[in-house]
């Protein structure tokens, strides 16, 4: 591997570091159970995860067919986050290469972050259940006060924590939510080629797309995309 031109990366979680979408359904089928609805697959849920629980809960209403109704989402929203901390993180497990990514990133004193659309406290949750919270210098998710991805605000939050700049700073995600978070901070951004988006990564406008995140530093240059 060589040295990659950054200082900094910071990394989107779920479909990104994670794959989460087990947990994220189990939670979300709760949730759905206490208003008496059945629960959404979990192939389709995978398609819904990355914009923060209130959308989760909105496009599973929608797969569903069932009406929107401002208290209702509400409700929803507030179950699936407490049945997401009483049901835990057992069915998440990180993709392949990512643990080598970040001991490669570790082992090279680069400073690393999260930002995600998921709550401060379940990412925290998250991190130290998938065993990688040594590796993590800072870990943004959705907080009060704080706009949620694609504003770029979190973003520029955690490069600014890292002691980063724009330019020095890589960001690591799955989907069009975060191309466009990374274009609207000014920060390169690479794509995983899993994850949860509908479109194919390669689609989504990022500087490069890859299989796995130890893939990242193993190669030369970004391109930049059109």
């Amino acid at each position: 591997m060589t040295s990659p031109p950054f200082e900094a990366v910071v990394f989107d979680l779920d479909g990104t570091l994670a794959d989460t979408a087990g947990d994220v359904q189990q939670a979300l089928a709760a949730a759905l159970a206490c208003e008496g609805l059945p629960p959404v697959e979990l192939g389709a849920v995978r398609f819904m995860i990355g914009n923060g629980p209130e959308v989760l809960v909105k496009r599973a209403l929608q797969r569903l067919a069932v009406e929107e109704d401002a208290e209702l989402v509400q409700r929803l929203t507030t179950g699936f986050h407490a049945a997401y901390l009483r049901e835990g993180n057992a069915r998440s497990r990180l993709y392949d290469g990512a643990a080598e990514g970040l001991e490669y990133l570790r082992a090279n004193a680069m400073r690393t972050g999260i930002c995600s659309n998921k709550t401060q406290d379940l990412c925290e949750y998250l991190v130290q259940d998938l065993g990688i919270a040594g590796s993590i210098d800072v870990i943004q998710g959705a907080e009060p006060g704080l706009p949620r991805k694609p504003d770029p605000a979190p973003l520029l939050h955690v490069v600014g924590r890292l002691g980063a700049s724009r330019e020095t700073t890589l960001y690591v995600g799955d989907s069009a939510t975060d191309v466009a978070t990374a274009r609207a901070a000014g920060v390169p951004v690479v794509l995983v080629s899993y994850g949860y988006s509908a479109r194919p990564a390669t689609q989504l406008g990022a500087n490069d797309v890859y299989d796995r995140i130890s893939d990242i530093f193993k190669l030369g240059p970004l391109r930049r995309s059109a």
